[in-house]
């Protein structure tokens, strides 16, 4: 493994306690890793993940963070052995992306049903035909397995998003999937602000063992045979927690910024009022090229998703609450799921039911194609059009 040296950090007057760096995506999300002191990294490299892997194999090795990091034979593996460090009560980070998450979803689901507050980053990326470019196919296939899911925009809130997760995981006991967009995000290069070890430590104090760990003063069955009587019960208590994690990640997001000076929400709403005739719905990196879009356009506002499951329906609408009856959105999908509609279209349909709004889905920069601004000009013509096709291939 080549050596990679660190960057020539300078302090910022913009957020103190902080140091401006030069870093990638997929080197946020390791950076992250090491604030939050995680003790247990089980690791596969799989493109476009690996260098978040990688980095952190380097680091420690070197001494930088201090954690048990092994190489795994296989995804599912990684997934196994994570599950089994976090039922010991470690607090454990890995990463993914495509077949990887693919061959561990069996794994996933005993993860979150086992309440085990694990996190890790996904850099978003399809399956079949064989593809290694940005799509979020693979943790939007995930969506059913109980794990809550971040979409970042840039690589600042990737970094700032995997520190909010472990909040919210070891809060609710819920493991968390944090996505960001293969090569867009995971391999280019952005101003990062890295907060000092001593401000993540304060707002994200040492893991207790909580409710879901081994304790040998309490000896206790975990992961056996569950009859009927007794598994909704289990279930009934996911699903009360899942209901509070929209709340929660508000909460926890709000004393983040009072901590960190950087402000985020499950939804952001951009333009949105009486006078918007459309919407752009999008998530992850499409979300910047929009918004430098929507300038030109007073009429057109933008809905921001960082929050998809469980998917922020009274944060989507109260965001749209202003708008006219009548007014559209525009909904761009970075996935195929193998329906008729995207799985964003999908999501805001369930959530919308019953509003006089108009919901159109169009399918840009499925398998990484890019979305440049003209692409995003094409969709906001499309969709103004009197005769709009409910679905769209903008190609």
């Amino acid at each position: 493994m080549t050596a990679i040296h660190p960057e020539k950090k300078t302090k910022t007057t913009r957020y103190p306690h902080h140091r401006q760096k030069v870093m990638k995506g997929n080197y946020a999300a390791a950076e992250a890793a090491k604030l939050c002191r995680v003790d247990f990294v089980p690791a596969y490299p799989i493109t476009p993940q690996t260098s978040i892997v990688e980095r952190i194999a380097e680091m420690c090795a070197s001494g930088e963070m201090d954690a048990t990091y092994i190489n795994m034979e296989s995804e599912h593996s990684v997934f196994a052995a994570a599950k089994g460090a976090a039922t010991a009560g470690a607090r454990v980070f890995t990463a993914t992306a495509g077949q990887g998450l693919f061959y561990a979803h069996e794994v996933l689901h005993a993860i979150a049903h086992l309440r085990l507050p694990i996190v890790a980053c996904n850099v978003g990326r399809p399956s079949f035909p064989w593809n290694i470019w940005s799509d979020q196919s693979d943790s939007l296939s995930q969506r059913d397995t109980g794990w809550v899911q971040f979409y970042g925009e840039s690589s600042q809130e990737v970094l700032d998003t995997v520190i909010q997760a472990y909040r919210l995981a070891e809060q609710l006991n819920l493991p968390v999937l944090v996505v960001l967009d293969a090569f867009y995000q995971s391999h280019t290069s952005e101003n990062v602000w890295v907060p000092d070890q001593d401000l993540t430590d304060a707002f994200l104090p040492a893991k207790q063992p909580g409710i879901t760990a081994v304790d040998m003063e309490h000896p206790k069955a975990i992961g056996g045979l569950v009859p009927p009587e007794h598994y909704g019960k289990f279930n009934h208590n996911f699903w009360q927690d899942a209901c509070r994690v929209e709340t929660a990640a508000e909460e926890i997001a709000a004393e983040f910024a009072q901590t960190f000076g950087r402000e985020y929400h499950n939804v952001e709403a951009v333009n949105i009022g009486p006078q918007t005739k459309l919407v752009l719905v999008t998530v992850s990196s499409i979300t910047t090229t929009a918004r430098g879009v929507i300038r030109s356009h007073s009429e057109v506002g933008l809905l921001k998703l960082r929050l998809f499951k469980p998917f922020p329906r009274q944060a989507v609408l109260e965001a749209l609450r202003p708008l006219s009856d009548g007014a559209r959105l525009a909904v761009i999908e970075r996935n195929f799921m193998g329906d008729r509609e995207g799985a964003l279209y999908q999501e805001m349909q369930r959530a919308l039911y019953g509003r006089p709004l108009s919901l159109l889905d169009f399918y840009a920069g499925v398998g990484g194609k890019d979305v440049p601004p003209t692409t995003v000009e094409r969709i906001i013509q499309m969709a103004l059009r009197e005769d709009a096709e409910v679905v769209n291939w903008v190609e």
